[in-house]
């Protein structure tokens, strides 16, 4: 089991909040520099309106604290964030849609798998998230799809030079959202109909 960690902890790690924010904020500054204005808004919306909706639902999920018999009570974030960023690149750089979601759902079951494998999410909770992120991917890809062309190589070049380089300098760190999350849920659970027998 150790070596198995050894190996899956680090790809977990690259969908954590603390890399993929300031991926999310690069991407969005580097189309806004080359022009792509629609791009960025798409991306930034349906990037925010995910992170939302993952923030609901993990926050109404955890008001009673974990249950005796854990099975949803916390939507796996790295498999939503980790889908729905590096999808949403592939969706951002390709038209195709059948690439899209071939490559969406391989990240969706990859980071899912990771999340399981290390003991720190159900596989019910990985697939809800899987399924968020997925979600958004779609979202992204049909407002891209619809409203421009592909972004340039140029673009695409620099574009995942930067999400590299932040991605691989940034790694290992962990920005400790679910802990937060965790204590307001409890606040929230205080004023909110909870059955914390269950």
């Amino acid at each position: 089991m150790g070596n198995i960690n050894v190996l899956l902890g680090p790809i977990s790690d690259f969908a954590d909040q603390a890399v993929l924010t300031p991926i999310e904020l690069a991407v969005c500054v580097a189309l806004f520099l080359f022009g792509r204005t629609r791009d960025a808004l798409v991306w930034s919306c349906v990037v925010a309106g995910g992170v939302f909706v993952i923030c609901v639902l993990k926050l109404w999920c955890e008001r009673c604290g974990i249950p005796s018999h854990r099975v949803l009570y916390s939507p796996s974030g790295h498999t939503f964030g980790g889908t729905l960023v590096y999808g949403g690149l592939l969706a951002l750089f390709c038209r195709q849609k059948w690439v899209v979601l071939a490559g969406s759902i391989f990240l969706a079951v990859l980071f899912g798998a990771t999340r399981v494998a290390l003991g720190v999410h159900t596989t019910v909770e990985t697939i809800v998230g899987g399924f968020v992120g997925l979600a958004g991917v779609g979202v992204l890809y049909a407002l891209l799809k619809r409203s421009s062309s592909p972004p340039s190589l140029r673009v695409k070049a620099v574009t995942l030079m930067i999400v590299a380089v932040l991605g691989f300098s940034l790694h290992g760190y962990r920005l400790g959202v679910e802990g937060w999350l965790q204590r307001t849920a409890l606040v929230l659970g205080d004023h909110l109909a909870c059955q914390s027998d269950v």
